[in-house]
Order: structure tokens, then C-alpha cells, then sequence
């Protein structure tokens, strides 16, 4: 199905690797025009090769870009206009997740920086892009954790952070659907991406069969499941759909108590 992406702008955070980057695989592959940003700018090159290699570069422009700087979030604006003209038709906020750490850890640096670096990048980069897309209409997608939904343990940043995150958002939706622009956030469950693999670092008794086995579906997400779904939501075709938070997550929030048969031992 042509999901109407041929030609559109769009910019995705966090793109040098993980989700961010299947995104940006994916909307490159519907013929869209793509930024992509992350912290490291060898990082952010090296990615740009690899879409590069897949897609041509005509299509993509890579940045290096600090999310908690508000002048580095309007560069990124200013430069995708620049380079692809002055429509923005897609705007995908994603970044690596506020800290995990118990409560007691967390002090008043470590609690501004989290809601500089991963709340207020979504209000910045909102604020910049909307000038852009009101005039022809588009899409704003929001990537937060599904923990949102299930807090635990050292939790407690990036419940607090993404809850303001999805609270922003519906109320933005409101907002902008005279523009013919939706707003939409994604609950993402455990994808075989860099962080998995980090946390099974950290926690050796911990594997992607195991963690797979938590899941009703019993096993983690491909990340190109997650992207397939941006992509749709994105899409002019889903226009209708808007202020919806959803989980992409095999089920894990709805299957809590599924039976202990896909139980790790």
C-alpha cells in the first residue's frame, strides 16, 4: 500500500542508530526526504553512509546535534529547510530515555538535565517545526518507553519525564488539528536494539530469549516492526488518528498475568 510519503520532509531524533535509524530505513524507503540527528557526529556520518549506500544521498541529511540544546534543535530545523525546502511534513521525536536510577540518586542536576535533554526537546523541536507544517498539513509522533505504563524500580525519571511527554502531546493535538496535523505517541516495548543489548550487560543473567519469554507474542520486537508503525501513523492516510497513545510492544502491557507457559525459568 502506497502510504502518500513520496516527497514529504520529515525529521527523525535519535537517527545515528537503533529505532531512530529504522525509521529513518523506513520512510526513506516510502521516497520521503529525511534528517536525521544524534549527539555524535561520527556516529550520525556513519549512518548517513548506510542510508546513503541503500537510498542515494539526495534524500538524507545527517547532523550532529545535542537534544537538550535549544540552539541545536533549531539549527536542525533550519537546515533540513535549507537543504529540502520549506515544507516539514514529519516530525519523530525519539532519544535514548532519561536515567535509571533510584529515587535517591536523583538530584536536582540529574532531574533538569532529564527533562532538558528528553521533555523539553519535544516542546523545542515542536516549536521550531510547527511554522513549517501547518501550511500543508503533517504528522507528530512522539517515541517514549512503555515503563510509562508499568513503573518500577529506578524507573522513576523516565516515568516522570515521558508521562509530561504524553500529557504535552494530547494537549497538542488539540491544538494543531485545525492544520490537518496530528499527534500521536508511541509506548515501545523491548526491541533487539543498542540498549537491550547494554542491559544485558549490565545484568548477565538476563538474555533476549529470556526477556522474549515476558512477552505474550514470546519474544522481543524487530526493530523494523517499530518503524513500520511510525511509518503508517505518519502517513496522510492516518490523518484521523490523533492524540491516541499507543504500546508497540507484543502485548506485554495488556498480558501482565498471560500464563506462566512463556514464563523464563
Amino acid at each position: 500500500m502506497d502510504l502518500g510519503l513520496t516527497g514529504k520532509v520529515a525529521i527523525v531524533g535519535g537517527g545515528s542508530d537503533g529505532l531512530g535509524f529504522e525509521i529513518a530505513d523506513r520512510l526513506l524507503d516510502e521516497g520521503a526526504f529525511v534528517t536525521i540527528f544524534g549527539r555524535r557526529a561520527e556516529k550520525a556520518a556513519a549512518a548517513v553512509e548506510e542510508l546513503s549506500r541503500r537510498h542515494g544521498d539526495d534524500r538524507i541529511l545527517g547532523l550532529a546535534a545535542d537534544c537538550a540544546n535549544a540552539d541545536d534543535i533549531d539549527r536542525v530545523t533550519a537546515s533540513t529547510v535549507a537543504r529540502f525546502g520549506a515544507a516539514v511534513h514529519v516530525l519523530v521525536t525519539n532519544d535514548g530515555g532519561p536515567p535509571v536510577r533510584p529515587i535517591s540518586e536523583l538530584t536536582d542536576d540529574v532531574w533538569m538535565t532529564a527533562f532538558a535533554r528528553h521533555f523539553f526537546y519535544v516542546v523545542r523541536s515542536v516549536r521550531a517545526t510547527l511554522p513549517h507544517m501547518t501550511a500543508e498539513g503533517g504528522s507528530i509522533l512522539n517515541v517514549v518507553s512503555a515503563v510509562v505504563e508499568r513503573p518500577a524500580v529506578t524507573m522513576a525519571a523516565p516515568v516522570a519525564v515521558w508521562s509530561a511527554v504524553i500529557g504535552y502531546a494530547k494537549t497538542l493535538a488539540l491544538e494543531v488539528g485545525e492544520h490537518n496535523i496530528n499527534v500521536n505517541t508511541l509506548m515501545a516495548g523491548l526491541f533487539d536494539t543498542q540498549l537491550v543489548d547494554k542491559m544485558i550487560d549490565r545484568q548477565p543473567e538476563l538474555s533476549k530469549g529470556g526477556l522474549g519469554g515476558r512477552v505474550p507474542i514470546g519474544r522481543i520486537g524487530k526493530p523494523h516492526e517499530f518503524a513500520n508503525m511510525v511509518a503508517t501513523l505518519v502517513s496522510p492516510n492516518s490523518r484521523f488518528v490523533t492524540g491516541s497513545v499507543i504500546p508497540v510492544d507484543g502485548g506485554s502491557l495488556v498480558g501482565a498475568g498471560f500464563g506462566s507457559a512463556h514464563t523464563p525459568a
